[in-house]
């Protein structure tokens, strides 16, 4: 029987260069994979993290909404005030409280504080809203918490302003 001469393809042939170009294509083909999943990936990452950005942009809403009520304030302080004191205690307890004079402060500082307290009342409401948002609190129970604020600041204003002193004495 005649000897063969082919030799079978391996590490050691030289000269084949179908053989080099399949690793090649190989090897580029891995490297073309390996982008397409760091792509693929990175994109992931990056709706997940637009998706978390949106969620807790969505979770402001109670500052946003404050916010919104506080660039209205002066309108909606007007409107209460044609009701009389007792309009302006309920509802913008704080500002009325700033403006006492058992607060001592400097007389620039009592000028503006009050005007302050105006514009700061309901975005600090709303940041306490949405603290307690995040502690599962139902929206009933947030709503609860910031008429209760307002009560307190009322029986505040009630407690300094004598109006308990003259009811006793009638």
């Amino acid at each position: 029987m005649p000897e063969s001469t082919h030799t079978k393809p391996g590490p050691d042939s030289h000269g084949h260069p179908r053989q080099s170009s399949r690793y090649a294509s190989f090897a580029d083909l891995q490297k073309l994979e390996v982008k397409a999943t760091v792509a693929a990936v990175h994109k992931l990452r990056q709706g997940e993290r637009r998706k978390a950005l949106l969620s807790q942009l969505v979770g402001l809403w109670p500052v946003a909404a404050g916010l919104v009520l506080a660039a209205f304030a002066p309108l909606l302080r007007d409107a209460v005030s044609q009701f009389g004191t007792w309009a302006m205690w309920v509802a913008f307890p704080f500002a009325v409280l700033a403006g006492r004079p058992e607060i001592y402060v400097d007389d620039r500082i009592s000028h503006w504080l009050p005007l302050v307290m105006l514009y700061a009342q309901f975005p600090i409401e709303g940041l306490l809203a949405k603290i307690a948002l995040k502690r599962r609190v139902t929206f009933a129970g947030v709503t609860g918490q910031i008429l209760f604020f307002h009560f307190l600041g009322v029986a505040e204003l009630w407690l300094v302003s004598g109006e308990m002193g003259q009811m006793l004495t009638r």
